[in-house]
């Protein structure tokens, strides 16, 4: 039987249907929010048994802002349910590197002469902003580990997203608009992404070694997951129904069963 998705705390709160703690929590942005399809329901359908997942974070939501802008929410919820979660699942950093405020500064101003992804970033970058990627992953795990030593803790990439300028309700601002604005040459905006999704599953695997003291974290490798063309996507950074439904078969119910979850 499929399991049930309660997006916000308020929400489960405030539910006198529901009865027992949730048994799955969710923190991220819209890959776990998005309308009609998304993450948290897919994995809701197809992992065994009656699961409740609890879904905290908001469409939009930056890893940077776990600590800040959705800090009391998750608090609560920790303190409240994080003992007797079977898993944490985090999506976060997609929002950090898209749009204009965030990825512009990733990029030089003008890449037109450039003439390779390696190139085009500005110099520091992209280590700056996954430093602060990462450092906000460290700082959620660590507080669910106040409350449950034991449970795993899993995280994701995303997927090879393609620059198409497509949004939700018409144009978009995630990828092309900044690659537009830097004269990012069209040959490598695609290998662009792809290479800040890689470098954000290493700096998630760097969580999970021993020195960090984290675990149990799987970073689940997702880029690569389903075939790297434009028809899988439904805008610049959510793919079709039928994507985020492969996509939770392919990688994140292996990942959660083989960790004793399902």
């Amino acid at each position: 039987m499929a399991g049930q998705v309660y997006w916000g705390l308020n929400t489960y709160r405030s539910n006198p249907e529901i009865i027992g703690d949730p048994t799955i929590l969710l923190l991220g942005d819209s890959w776990f929010w998005y309308p009609a399809n998304n993450l948290a329901s897919e994995l809701a359908a197809q992992l065994d048994g009656e699961h409740r997942l609890l879904v905290l974070g908001r469409n939009g939501a930056e890893a940077q802002e776990w600590s800040t802008k959705y800090k009391k929410e998750l608090e609560l919820a920790l303190s409240w349910y994080g003992g007797n979660a079977q898993a944490l699942l985090l999506s976060g950093g997609g929002n950090d590197i898209a749009g204009s405020e965030d990825f512009g500064p990733i990029i030089e101003d003008n890449c037109s002469k450039k003439s390779s992804v390696n190139e085009c970033y500005s110099p520091g970058q992209p280590a700056a902003i996954l430093s602060r990627i990462q450092a906000a992953y460290r700082e959620v795990i660590a507080t669910f580990r106040r409350y449950n030593t034991t449970a795993p803790v899993f995280c994701h990439n995303y997927e090879k997203a393609w620059p198409s300028g497509k949004g939700v309700f018409g144009p978009a601002k995630w990828l092309k608009a900044p690659m537009d604005e830097a004269k990012v040459p069209k040959k490598f905006r695609h290998d662009l992404f792809v290479d800040l999704l890689e470098q954000l599953n290493a700096s998630q695997e760097e969580l999970a070694e021993p020195s960090e003291k984290l675990a149990p974290i799987v970073a689940i490798k997702t880029t690569g997951t389903l075939s790297d063309t434009e028809d899988i996507w439904a805008n610049e950074l959510h793919l079709k129904p039928k994507q985020f439904s492969a996509m939770v078969t392919k990688a994140w119910i292996p990942a959660l069963k083989l960790a004793g979850v399902s």
